[in-house]
């Protein structure tokens, strides 16, 4: 059998071989150009409701996105542009202080108010159920003397009094006091915002001192609300009126309910409720207008509109 078949039949076999080699080392060097070119791709994005198609290099996009954009959008979605980031103005720097010429017990710039009413006040209508758990029981009126907003605005200034009195960082969090607001009766006290210029009368908080204060009218029962202060706030509070206002309520309150003025309690920490914010946190400042009450000892406080506010 091996004779029959000769050279030929060792021959094919190796001639088979050689050929796959050859095929095999020409696909190895042969550049895969369709794998290392990008393909052109198109993406289609809606700008107003219209379809708007760009032709973009690179490989094939695995997410789609589609994304709806108008105007001077559709500029920056074509282009990937990214110049309002680049041209975004920075923000301001809110280390600014109020001018040298404004002490700390001024009334500080803001919002124009009403400086004179008509010297008598109304009851805004509403109730709140009764607040906090103490045994000593105090009702209020929320008032508005005559004359100096209208009624919208004396619902926005009661709802923002009941609003502090209700906070368990207020009086009610103590555990000795419970407060209802009522509309009708004898109340315990008034909460009144009144004018600055009212504010300044004899039976109220007088002048003596000349900067804007709200008081406590204990002969009136009339927790004073100065609405100088209540539009404007103090510089101590560094523009926070939000806080004041908190403070201006739990503050006088606070007269109302048997406490007096504290100085700074710790350098640094945050300032007593009763301690006379409206004019400074600053025990050397308050001195001179209330030596008997504050020491000139260096303490200065940050502001802090709560009688508890890290609880009781």
């Amino acid at each position: 059998m091996l004779r029959r078949v000769g050279w030929r039949g060792y021959a094919i076999p190796i001639l088979l071989a050689l050929t796959v080699v050859a095929v095999l080392q020409v696909a190895r060097n042969t550049p895969r150009t369709a794998a290392s070119t990008p393909v052109a791709q198109t993406v289609t994005t809606v700008v107003s409701g219209v379809p708007t198609t760009v032709t973009v290099s690179g490989p094939p996009a695995t997410v789609t996105e589609t994304r709806s954009v108008t105007g001077a959008t559709a500029a920056t979605a074509a282009t990937g542009a990214t110049a309002a980031t680049a041209t975004a103005p920075t923000g301001p720097d809110p280390s600014g202080s109020f001018s040298a010429a404004i002490p700390s017990g001024a009334l500080p710039p803001g919002e124009a108010f009403t400086a004179r009413g008509k010297g008598t006040w109304h009851v805004v209508a509403g109730t709140s159920p009764a607040r906090g758990s103490g045994a000593r029981v105090f009702t209020y009126t929320v008032e508005v003397e005559d004359g100096i907003e209208p009624a919208a605005a004396d619902k926005e200034f009661a709802a923002k009094v009941d609003a502090v009195l209700a906070d368990p960082r207020s009086w009610i969090g103590s555990g000795d006091f419970t407060l209802r607001r009522i509309d009708r009766g004898q109340p315990s006290f008034r909460i009144s915002l009144t004018s600055q210029m009212t504010v300044r009368s004899a039976p109220l908080c007088g002048w003596d001192i000349h900067l804007e204060a709200s008081c406590y009218a204990r002969s009136a029962q009339r927790v004073v609300i100065n609405n100088a202060r209540w539009t404007r706030g103090a510089v101590s509070f560094n523009g926070d009126l939000g806080s004041y206002r908190v403070y201006a309520v739990n503050h006088e309150v606070g007269h109302a309910l048997g406490y007096h003025h504290q100085p700074c309690g710790q350098n640094g920490g945050l300032a007593p409720v009763m301690m006379q914010q409206s004019w400074s946190t600053a025990d050397d400042e308050l001195a001179k207008l209330d030596p008997q009450t504050i020491p000139p000892d260096g303490r200065t406080c940050h502001y802090n509109p709560y009688p508890f506010p890290r609880g009781h």
